[in-house]
């Protein structure tokens, strides 16, 4: 039998397609590791970040060294944005951000061939999956593409328009993923936007809790004006729900804000925040933040770390700005040395590690319930709903919960199960 060996990169989205696609695959060919030589590499490309871009060509370029008669497939953003690029030269399959449900049966028919179209479907792909390949936790993707067009992000062109998946099958699929993982992770471009129907977000999210095998539900992310009263009752008063939520704020500074045309002030994103722990106390918030955006100053970078302290997030992934040609940010005046962007990006990581370390500690010595994801030969290891990553001394089986009490916060946190 062929081969195949598949690298993805990118966020859950692509990884969630992958496993599509993986699933698909699988049914005419073995995988091999992409280091191996394989009849057939396939990319899932990613154009959030310059660093990505360059992981893509590089990619593309080991596959054919490994292969010189490989047949080659890109996948995904990058491929949609630029189909013409120097680095697809050496492509035989290119695909954007639609047809994915065709990726197969194009790859089975061999022939070399562009098929990114200019103008993205605004229909919901049903790349739906029979099961997650992790013994943990299952991904589901629920949404499509994105309307904000924030300045600075390339994702509305890359993905399309927002579009929902139907309701009634994210809930079927939700039960079929259930009889292997506990945990479902609802993830899309822009989730909190999620229509489809009489079902907004929160009415799906109150669905699939009913199903009984699905143990947790957590958000992969979510934007703090889509975070609904009626969201956070539920997450407050439905054990199921992970008390995480992903909020990215991008910059806490007003003037910034403004530029990269995030619908909120930090005002309101304080006030929210604030709400949101007064109503769930141990809530885990945690955001994305880029740095050294254009006309970031001295005085302004302060002003968004000074919010950051306000704010405590639980912790920050923090981004230095990356230009991304067609976007408007691209076309602003006094872009940021990158020198300069380093050193803020350290002092948010520095402000990360203390404030995460910090909410790690508040937890020392109260229970939580822990999904089992690895073990060596001594300890297990897992998430809890908080999303705290906790060594456990035994063995327990992967994919399990478990009522753990936190014993010890260091450099690792360490918990003892409660019998």
């Amino acid at each position: 039998m062929k081969t195949y060996a598949m690298m993805v990169l990118g966020c859950k989205v692509n990884d969630y397609e992958a496993t599509y696609v993986r699933e698909n695959m699988n049914k005419y060919f073995d995988e091999v590791s992409f280091k191996d030589k394989a009849d057939i590499y396939i990319v899932f490309t990613c154009c959030v970040t310059n660093t990505a871009e360059a992981k893509t060509r590089k990619f593309i370029h080991d596959a054919r060294r490994n292969n010189e008669n490989a047949y080659i497939v890109a996948i995904g953003c990058l491929a949609q944005i630029k189909p013409s690029d120097k680095t697809f030269e050496d492509v035989d399959l290119l695909i954007g951000s639609d047809s994915k449900d065709e990726i197969v049966s194009l790859i089975l028919a061999g022939n070399k061939i562009n098929n990114v179209h200019e103008v993205i479907s605004d229909r919901f792909e049903d790349l739906y999956i029979e099961s997650y390949p992790t013994k943990s936790r299952s991904f589901l993707k629920i949404e499509d593409g994105c309307n904000q067009f924030c300045s600075y992000c390339i994702i509305p062109y890359a993905r399309g328009r927002q579009r929902s998946a139907d309701h009634n099958k994210v809930i079927e699929i939700s039960k079929s993923l259930s009889e292997k993982n506990s945990e479902i992770v609802l993830t899309g471009i822009h989730t909190g936007r999620y229509f489809d129907g009489e079902y907004d977000l929160c009415k799906l999210m109150s669905e699939i809790a009913k199903i009984d095998k699905i143990k947790t539900i957590r958000l992969s992310s979510i934007e703090i004006t889509e975070i609904s009263d009626e969201i956070i009752d539920l997450i407050k008063n439905n054990d199921k729900f992970a008390k995480h939520l992903h909020i990215p704020v991008q910059s806490c500074d007003n003037t910034i804000l403004k530029l990269m045309n995030r619908p909120y002030t930090i005002e309101y994103f304080k006030d929210r925040t604030n709400y949101i722990r007064q109503e769930i106390p141990n809530i885990s918030i945690s955001t994305d933040l880029i740095v050294g955006f254009p006309n970031e100053t001295d005085e302004l970078f302060e002003n968004t770390f000074n919010n950051l302290k306000d704010i405590k997030f639980s912790f920050i992934h923090v981004f230095p700005y990356s230009r991304k040609t067609n976007t408007p940010a691209d076309k602003m005046d006094n872009h940021v040395d990158s020198k300069i962007k380093k050193q803020r990006v350290r002092r948010v990581i520095d402000l990360s590690s203390e404030y995460y370390l910090e909410y790690k500690k508040s937890f020392l010595n109260k229970k939580v319930e822990v999904l089992i994801e690895r073990n060596d030969e001594m300890y297990s290891y897992g998430y809890c709903k908080e999303y705290i990553y906790i060594k456990i001394k035994g063995i327990h089986e992967i994919g399990s919960i478990i009522d753990v009490e936190i014993e010890k916060v260091d450099k690792e946190v360490i918990g003892r199960v409660i019998k």
